[in-house]
């Protein structure tokens, strides 16, 4: 971060991602999201309480969101791409472990309900991620803004109580003494994606972030 005027002890990553068929994505997430296992892993009260919970939105998700799409991606369908697309990356390139997206565990309140998604670190950090999407701007600012508004609300703190189910215990009991990450991920409209990741990286919108221990910076372009 130095080569951007930064000091940190921040770890601090980035990733460029293309998502190239749209349609065959969609199906891959509907596979993804029909999947309940991660449900029946769980002990008796969680399961229950998590079976009801995902199964509406699962239905809503598969029938009303993905099924309609085809080669066009609008902002709904768009933030579930840029989500599962990341969580994807976090895996394949930093070997982190996913955890079932938020909208799939999380008990409905008014307001946005917080973090779009999260993995666990090879490093034992519970990572908070969220989403952005536009077809037409690069939207890393709003990533990087929602991420330091939720964390001045404490939502990282709230979702302890579902996300304790799904990490070790080591990741939790990092989380209790400040250790944590966090994940901007957005889509990204320009010919080079390598420019926008750096005005993500040079941005004073990141700084508040650096101080804590691992920082990951996702940009994706969607080619439809």
């Amino acid at each position: 971060m130095s080569d951007y005027g930064k000091t940190t002890n921040c770890n601090v990553y980035s990733i460029h991602a293309e998502v190239n068929d749209i349609e065959a994505r969609a199906i891959e997430m509907i596979d993804m999201i029909a999947d309940t296992s991660w449900i029946s892993r769980l002990d008796i009260i969680p399961r229950t309480s998590y079976e009801a919970r995902a199964k509406t939105t699962i239905d809503k998700l598969i029938n009303g969101i993905l099924t309609q799409v085809t080669t066009t991606v609008n902002t709904e369908f768009g933030e579930f791409l840029i989500s599962v697309t990341a969580q994807d990356s976090l895996e394949l390139q930093y070997n982190h472990t996913k955890v079932p997206l938020a909208e799939l565990f999380k008990e409905k309140k008014t307001g946005n309900p917080g973090f779009d998604f999260h993995t666990e670190s090879d490093t034992q950090l519970i990572v908070f991620g969220e989403a952005k999407y536009s077809g037409v701007t690069n939207p890393h600012t709003n990533a990087l803004t929602q991420i330091s508004r939720f964390i001045s609300l404490e939502k990282d703190k709230m979702e302890l109580q579902d996300l304790q189910n799904f990490v070790s215990k080591e990741s939790v009991e990092n989380i209790l003494v400040d250790k944590k990450a966090f994940v901007a991920a957005f889509s990204i409209n320009s010919e080079n994606p390598q420019a926008i990741i750096e005005n993500a990286l040079k941005s004073e919108h990141i700084n508040p972030l650096l101080n804590y221990h691992e920082l990951y910076i996702i940009g994706i372009t969607i080619n439809d």
